[in-house]
């Protein structure tokens, strides 16, 4: 084998066995995150919850340490979120699209193009119903009309 082929064989070696020698993260290394929920009485804080033990389950292998926060709720957490409070949060679909594009609650601030969502928690289907006698068949037959939601 030639002097150079045992130099890379060499390396290779050297940096696999350092690379798998300590896989473990040192205290200094660890990375806190905190996730923003809502009451500890409504399903946010509990998924939270989930997500922070899923997390710090395999936390000396990442180094990512999870904890939960009850908070007033989506308005809250992404308020939050823009002021570098939280790291995470959980939100309604409906409130982060009006923080991301600065609309209802978020008009004075402006939009949060920043803002990412990471995965739905769960789907929020909804069902219209109206009286046979309304004229509305189609859900564009709404406009213009008054609805309670």
């Amino acid at each position: 084998m030639a002097l150079k082929q045992k130099f890379s064989a060499l390396a290779v070696a050297a940096a696999v066995s350092l690379g798998t020698a300590s896989t473990a993260v040192t205290a200094q290394e660890q990375k806190f995150v905190t996730i923003g929920t809502g009451g500890v009485t409504g399903v946010y804080y509990p998924a939270g919850g989930a997500i922070c033990r899923l997390v710090n389950m395999d936390r000396k292998e990442h180094g990512i340490r999870c904890s939960v926060e009850s908070t007033g709720g989506s308005v809250y957490n992404l308020n939050a979120i823009r002021q570098g409070e939280l790291d995470l949060a959980v939100a309604q679909s409906d409130w982060q699209y009006h923080a991301y594009n600065g609309t209802s609650q978020f008009e004075e601030d402006g939009k949060n193009e920043k803002l990412r969502a990471v995965f739905s928690l769960h789907p929020e289907p909804f069902t219209v119903v109206a009286s046979k006698g309304s004229g509305i068949k189609t859900f564009e037959d709404l406009a213009g009309k008054r609805a309670s939601v």
